[in-house]
């Protein structure tokens, strides 16, 4: 027994090329992983791959235990591992035979870690048989071998450790249970890892990101990538203090809908008619409220006449065709996605503040004076005429619609 050997581990999968390793049937994908060739449209049935010799310590070493790393087993798909240790010499190997690693130590099939169980020795092998039904490949990224393991025979009294036979026996068995609670510490270790969105873990069902969204109320597309989702999630908490905002409703349907929106308030930009101050066309605008006697050169009397009632003295009902409500302008060439009209009315009904009405507005490639010629907003140059009317390349022209512009009321959700 080598109770007192120096204990480390190794990992076999180096800058994503697996050296030392043979396959049959087998091949490294674009991310570093072992996974089994297609025959046609299908995936092969079966595959090995062989990796060593592999030299930890000087001399004879008590290799542990494996642990197959980040890898994944689809359903209809299985692995197992084979270990063989030796102190020279090369072991049997038959790929394509029923039994490729006759003679060796192994693992339960679909085991991801476990006990190596092969005797201690200078040089340790590795061998993996996979299987598939066809319609998918295990992706075995990384192998972990760990060796002169520190086990808790230690904490046991003497007499366990008095018979070197035994002693080993039992020291293998408890590295069973000291594997699954090292596993459990080490998540403990990592749990600060865990809470933050850009390193923690995206495996599993549910992830930790899942996880993180969750608690935070926020929900997750299909679409988005492994990067965007991370960001989001980042950034949710800040972005929920610009919710009912211009910019919140911006960023939701630029994150949700892919969309980039214009939004605009006609109220900010009314102001009531004065003498000396407004210019006729420009900053004049007639009042939805009703004159109350204030009329003209009829009723109006100088400093004695006024359009609303003494009980408003804000002057409110100047501005309630305007109130409350406010324009979602989006370039009609951003919708080209299937149901990206559905998800940004979707993002409008949910984020809007309940009391507002939302004009949703699709912008065309058009310019009309005094409806749609903000430049870089709602001005839009259409197709050269040589597209549109197949005539020579002379000129811009904008493009003709016979649609206008699309204004629709969103109601909240809520």
């Amino acid at each position: 027994m080598l109770a007192t050997a120096p204990q480390g581990f190794m990992y076999l999968n180096a800058a994503n090329q697996w050296p030392s390793f043979t396959m049959q049937n087998m091949a490294i994908d674009l991310t570093g992983a072992m996974v089994l060739d297609k025959a046609g449209g299908d995936y092969v049935s079966a595959g090995t791959f062989m990796g060593g010799p592999f030299e930890a310590l000087d001399g004879v070493t008590q290799w542990y235990a494996f642990a197959v790393a980040d890898s994944e087993l689809p359903p209809g798909t299985h692995l197992q591992i084979f270990t063989w240790t030796a102190s020279g010499g090369t072991p049997p190997y038959a790929p394509g035979s029923t039994a490729p690693f006759a003679g060796w130590q192994g693992a339960p099939r679909d085991a991801l870690d476990g006990i190596i169980f092969s005797s201690p020795a200078e040089e340790l092998w590795v061998g993996g048989l996979v299987r598939s039904d066809g319609t998918g490949t295990p992706a075995i990224r990384q192998l972990r071998i760990d060796y002169g393991h520190d086990t808790y025979l230690k904490y046991l009294p003497g007499i366990y450790r008095s018979d070197p036979a035994s002693a080993d026996l039992l020291n293998r068995l408890l590295s069973l249970s000291q594997t699954a609670l090292g596993d459990l510490r080490g998540e403990i270790t990592e749990l600060t890892r865990r809470f933050d969105p850009k390193v923690a873990p995206d495996g599993g069902y549910p992830s930790w990101l899942q996880w993180l969204s969750g608690w935070l109320a926020w929900d997750l597309n299909q679409y988005w990538t492994g990067a965007q989702t991370r960001e989001y999630i980042a950034g949710a908490f800040q972005l929920y203090a610009l919710r009912g905002t211009p910019e919140g409703l911006r960023r939701y349907l630029k994150i949700y809908a892919g969309v980039n929106a214009y939004i605009w308030e006609p109220a900010l930009e009314a102001s009531i008619w004065s003498l000396g101050t407004s210019m006729l066309g420009f900053t004049t605008a007639l009042a939805p409220a009703s004159a109350a006697g204030a009329i003209l050169d009829s009723t109006a009397v100088l400093d004695g006449s006024e359009l609303t009632s003494p009980g408003d003295p804000f002057g409110a009902p100047l501005f309630d065709d305007l109130a409350y409500r406010f324009t979602v302008e989006i370039h009609a060439g951003e919708l080209t996605g299937p149901g990206a009209l559905a998800a940004v009315e979707a993002v409008i009904a949910r984020e809007k503040p309940a009391h507002t009405v939302c004009s949703l507005c699709i912008i065309q490639p058009r310019m009309r004076v005094g409806a749609q010629c903000r430049i870089g907003i709602d001005t839009v140059v259409g197709a050269p005429r040589e597209a549109q009317l197949g005539a020579p390349l002379n000129q811009v022209v904008l493009a003709a619609n016979d649609r206008e512009c699309k204004h629709e009321e969103v109601s909240n959700a809520n």
